[in-house]
């Protein structure tokens, strides 16, 4: 499944990494699923062509392909992601709102490769979601 992370835009196609080349918010078609109109989130370049992720007014989501002429190849399903953060980029504050002490220790030292303790770790793990609902941001070890 293709995935669009929702804030960067950023695109996940066939096991890679596209940053949009732009972010235009343009009307680009008519939704396959409901016939409202589709707009334009972002563009990106690939080597054999052009591809726009898109979203209708009901939310239902499409990748759409052209060449390198914008002549339309056809349209691909595209889900909206959460991008992932490291505990690392993350203030102080907000992980000790959810995670004790321990918890934040063993969850830096899992991300940098040093030495933790395990059950820490998992008991962290556990409250992601929690931290999720209250922040609206999804951590990655």
């Amino acid at each position: 499944m293709n995935q669009l992370e929702e804030k960067s835009f950023a695109l996940l196609f066939e096991g890679k990494r596209l940053d949009p080349v732009s972010i235009d918010r343009n009307m680009v078609g008519f939704c396959s699923k409901c016939d409202s109109d589709l707009e334009s989130l972002a563009y990106y370049c690939t080597e054999s062509g052009w591809m726009v992720s898109t979203r209708c007014k009901k939310d239902h989501m499409a990748l759409i392909r052209y060449d390198k002429q914008w002549n339309w190849l056809g349209d691909l399903d595209l889900q909206i992601t959460q991008e992932k953060i490291s505990v690392g980029d993350l203030s102080r504050e907000k992980l000790e709102a959810v995670f004790t002490q321990a918890e934040i220790r063993d969850m830096l030292a899992c991300q940098q490769g040093l030495p933790y303790i395990r059950q820490n770790v998992y008991r962290a793990r556990a409250k992601y979601d929690k931290f999720e609902k209250l922040f609206g941001v999804k951590i990655d070890i």
